[in-house]
């Protein structure tokens, strides 16, 4: 994807420093208050200096950079580098983003609200809960945020074949879909209907058509940019539909567990998320985006 030399976006909250690898932030003075009683015997012998040195180490292990002091440093600098390089790319994609839907938004007569992308590591709080890496990229309507761990690019990569910096930019373009969704009312409409509905199957079906919109608002955001921008590369649009298959539910079940099970899925297939981003990447228009309808 060609992305240099691109206005970046500064709708963004970079917490990155204020994370560390498991999410632990450094103690309050109320805590330590709390645990002094039990600290301060321990400062009278050798061995009591020497637990409280390993806990230290164990605790802010996180905030020191250990592999520099102990001369392991330039493996840690490289990864810096390109997880700078990562974030660069990132802020470039949302700043895309904002230019599309804003053009999207001003030609039926609208204002179009960027949503905050919130940057950490490990884990961090938002306005729908506490958030971690291991729940992936996501976007939290309470506070109009879009929260991503760039680790999960590399587990991405790693555990789903899906590299490549238009998979990336897929993603996140996804993630907006859902901002678009919730500016239309789109999600507030899909909440309702599952409180109207019996059992889990049907809660499924309708939060699988909010996915699969999702997914071809993401399409329609490649559409306009590449027209705008120029971004597309040669084997972008495929990365973007390999990582589109990898998180089809069909695929991440029968990979966890040897078998699929449709009744419970919750984001659509492999071939579902594909047809719907295509969709959306073919005309660039919002009508061929209505999942409901079909």
């Amino acid at each position: 994807m060609k992305w240099r030399k691109r206005k970046q976006s500064t709708n963004v909250d970079d917490r990155r420093s204020r994370t560390g690898g498991d999410g632990r932030s450094l103690p309050s003075i109320a805590t330590i208050l709390f645990v002094w009683p039990v600290i301060k015997p321990l400062l009278r012998s050798k061995l009591g200096l020497a637990i409280l040195a390993i806990g230290a180490v164990v605790y802010f292990g996180n905030f020191i950079d250990l592999p520099k002091i102990l001369g392991g440093g330039s493996s840690r600098a490289v990864n810096e580098e390109l997880e700078t390089e990562q974030a660069a790319f990132i802020k470039t994609v949302l700043g895309d983003t904002e230019a599309i839907w804003s053009r999207i938004y001003a030609q039926a007569g609208a204002r179009y609200p960027a949503p905050i992308l919130v940057l950490y590591r490990g884990s961090t709080t938002s306005g729908c809960g506490s958030a971690s890496s291991r729940m992936g990229p996501f976007y939290c309507p309470e506070d109009r945020k879009i929260y991503v761990d760039l680790g999960f690019f590399d587990d991405l990569e790693r555990q789903h074949g899906a590299g490549g910096d238009f998979a990336q930019a897929y993603v996140l373009a996804h993630e907006i879909g859902h901002h678009v969704q919730n500016l239309e009312g789109t999600l507030d409409k899909v909440q309702r209907a599952k409180q109207q509905v019996w059992g889990e199957a049907k809660k499924n079906q309708l939060q699988v058509r909010l996915e699969l919109q999702a997914d071809c608002y993401a399409g329609i955001w490649a559409h306009h940019a590449h027209q705008q921008f120029d971004i597309l590369e040669q084997g972008d649009l495929e990365e973007a539909l390999v990582a589109a298959a990898s998180i089809g539910d069909d695929r991440l079940q029968k990979q966890s567990q040897g078998f699929a099970i449709p009744h419970t899925f919750t984001h659509g297939s492999s071939k579902q998320r594909v047809v719907w981003f295509a969709r959306g990447v073919k005309k660039g228009d919002l009508k061929d985006c209505d999942t409901f309808g079909r």
